[in-house]
């Protein structure tokens, strides 16, 4: 754990003897300073413009990429200072060899590019904790910049100053400006940082007893008076969270624009929903202003996922020797900048972290088995899939072993697996799509992204079928007949489906959803999964199953009023698992069984997205009649399916 005290930060970047007298000042009174605020976030650990689960470059992506971008914006501006906000330890191949290898004499690659460029504060976002406490400070001991984050703690006190914080809440950094006369001056920004207080249950196998937290307004309305108290004449907000509503709500995880409203803010770097703002990927409401980049009238910038932009807040500070402040802001604005893809990397940078890159590529290209059929998910979210059944196998089989001679023992097992690469905002290329032949390690990342703990739970066949209830929440409504229809709800990403492929049962698109985005109980009337069958017999409610999931998916989809009790509270890494079951069975793969279908509605279509490569998949949809309607600037293949 790092020191929890606060911190101040002085770099001392110009001598001490150019700054002005207290009778200079005066006279300065009204003096302008420019200060430009560059901001990265929600990275996952992509450093260079590289796919390691395709074995492709992609362009467009990658902290390398937009190095250049970051120099030329210190360049046109007298007075700068660089950010991340969050979630860049977890993400790739990279990340997770990094995580599972013994190299403990290099830093993180990824702190050593942050070292490297010179960032001045970052704060922490949700992956970060992915891997467990003891990789996460270690990785931040590496630091040559100050963390911060200000309601993730290792203890709460009676109020948020209480807190023992894991890392400092907030940091002071002292610099020295230029106005726009060249006259220098002394500045304090103040730069505290903020994360989703889910945290605390999404890892729960890794951080229960270790990690408490506060919600994110409250922790910000107790620390940032402390926080000007200290000097602070600028604050900057590295919030970790996304643009949700003005109006505070307790235990919100995305908490942008009611940080924005809090009076001590002067600037908020937002994240966590890989979203580009401004732009018109959020939309305008309440306190958001998506064309000027504003969030409650405050300059505010998201700026993508994984490289992809680049935020520039521009700030305007204005000398004041009344009130309580001694700097204004006086004028701002804020911006994206897209990745000039293709840009040659700094030398520097990629001297720092090539050999990281080089060792991962050997990591990710050993050989684990082979696979006899196309592992896929371009059509994982409507029909079987082949991928989702080897994983759901392999977690079936392990578990199986694990509770034999238990009191669980007898008891069916039942495994859920979910499409994770399915598209979405991380673009076409986010499915996966493993040829037969050779399954190597990076592919095991392609098929399983995220570093998540097994788990397994007692269900009873009512809470199984809830369970199914909550996956089908991803799709619209479908009235009958309706004519090329939306079938997936933009609101609800397409990784929180779950499809069990022992059992078999079908879903009716023209009921509403049982369970809202939040997995709320929304309407006890309506289901949408009829006809629940195991082993040829119709499941009952009081029937007992065993469902493996993983310890994020069982600590997120609680199903209100369900009695969910773990069986295997210690698990292993998924990823884990997976390995060992292809190294055993040295071959795998079949053809999906069909356990599950859309129930027919005749003379209704639908239209779905899929990524490069999925026409060669058609077959596995064969049933619903797909004509290709095309591809759309974005690079989605899209297509019509028959009810």
């Amino acid at each position: 754990m790092l020191n929890a005290s606060a911190l101040t930060s002085d770099p001392q970047r110009s001598p001490a003897d150019l700054l002005p007298s207290a009778a200079t000042q005066d006279r300065q009174a009204g003096a302008r300073v420019d200060l430009r605020l560059i901001a990265t976030s929600d990275l996952h650990a992509t450093l260079l413009p590289y796919d390691y689960c395709t074995n492709r470059p992609i362009r467009g992506r990658g902290l390398s990429e937009i190095a250049r971008q970051i120099a030329a914006r210190r360049a046109g501006a007298a007075n700068s200072l660089l950010f991340d906000n969050g979630d860049f330890l977890q993400g790739n191949s990279l990340a997770d060899y990094v995580a599972g290898s013994t190299r403990r004499r290099r830093a993180h690659p990824v702190i050593t590019a942050f070292n490297t460029l010179g960032y001045d504060a970052v704060t922490l976002g949700n992956h970060e904790f992915n891997y467990g406490l003891p990789f996460l400070s270690a990785s931040l001991a590496q630091a040559r910049f100050p963390v911060v984050s200000a309601n993730i703690a290792t203890r709460l006190g009676r109020s948020p100053q209480r807190d023992r914080t894991f890392v400092p809440p907030y940091v002071v950094l002292k610099r020295v400006v230029r106005d726009r006369e060249g006259r220098p001056h002394r500045l304090r920004i103040g730069v505290i940082g903020f994360a989703p207080p889910q945290i605390e249950v999404w890892d729960r196998d890794h951080l229960a007893g270790r990690i408490r937290m506060r919600d994110i307004l409250a922790a910000a309305r107790a620390w940032l008076p402390r926080l000007r108290a200290a000097g602070a004449d600028v604050i900057v907000a590295l919030a970790h969270t996304g643009i949700g509503p003005v109006e505070p709500l307790d235990g919100m995880e995305n908490a942008a624009t009611a940080l924005a409203s809090l009076p001590e803010i002067d600037a908020v770097i937002a994240g966590h929903c890989h979203l580009a703002f401004p732009g018109a990927a959020v939309p305008a409401g309440p306190g958001v202003d998506p064309e000027r980049g504003l969030l409650a009238g405050k300059p505010a910038v998201m700026p993508g996922h994984s490289g992809s932009h680049l935020g520039v807040i521009d700030l305007v500070l204005s000398r004041s020797l009344t009130g309580g402040r001694r700097w204004l802001v006086q004028g701002a604005s804020a911006r994206l900048d897209v990745v000039d893809a293709g840009r040659d990397a700094p030398k520097h940078l990629l001297r720092a972290i090539g050999p990281d890159h080089r060792a991962a590529l050997a990591w990710s290209r050993q050989v684990l088995g082979r696979t006899r059929v196309p592992l896929h998910t371009h059509f994982a979210t409507v029909a079987p899939s082949a991928a989702l059944e080897l994983m759901a196998e392999a977690k079936a089989a392990h578990v199986r072993a694990a509770l034999a001679g238990t009191a669980w023992d007898g008891l069916p097992v039942l495994a859920s697996a979910t499409p994770y690469r399915s598209g979405g905002r991380a673009g076409p290329g986010n499915f996966t799509d493993i040829a037969p032949g050779p399954f190597r390690m990076r592919n095991l990342s392609e098929l399983y992204l995220y570093p998540n703990t097994l788990a397994a739970l007692e269900l009873s066949g009512a809470e199984v079928a809830d369970w199914l209830e909550v996956s089908a929440s991803i799709f619209r409504l479908v009235p009958a007949g309706s004519v090329d229809a939306p079938l997936l709800d933009p609101h609800r990403p397409a990784f929180f489906f779950d499809a069990i492929p022992a059992l078999s049962y079908a879903i009716d698109l023209s009921k509403p959803a049982r369970f809202d985005a939040q997995g709320r109980l929304a309407d006890p009337a309506v289901r949408r999964i009829v006809g629940l069958c195991h082993a040829g017999r119709t499941v009952a409610k009081d029937d007992r199953f065993i469902l493996v999931t993983n310890s994020h998916r069982a600590n997120r989809t609680r199903v209100e009023g369900a009695a969910q009790v773990p069986v295997l509270p210690q698990g292993r890494r998924v990823q884990s698992v997976l390995a060992d079951h292809l190294r055993s069975r040295g071959e795998v793969g079949a053809a999906p069984v069909r356990n599950w279908r859309f129930l027919p509605m005749p003379g209704t279509s639908v239209v779905i997205a899929a990524g490069e490569g999925s026409a060669r998949h058609l077959a596995d949809i064969a049933h619903y009649r797909p004509q290709a309607l095309g591809t759309d600037s974005e690079g989605f293949s899209h297509y019509r399916l028959h009810l």
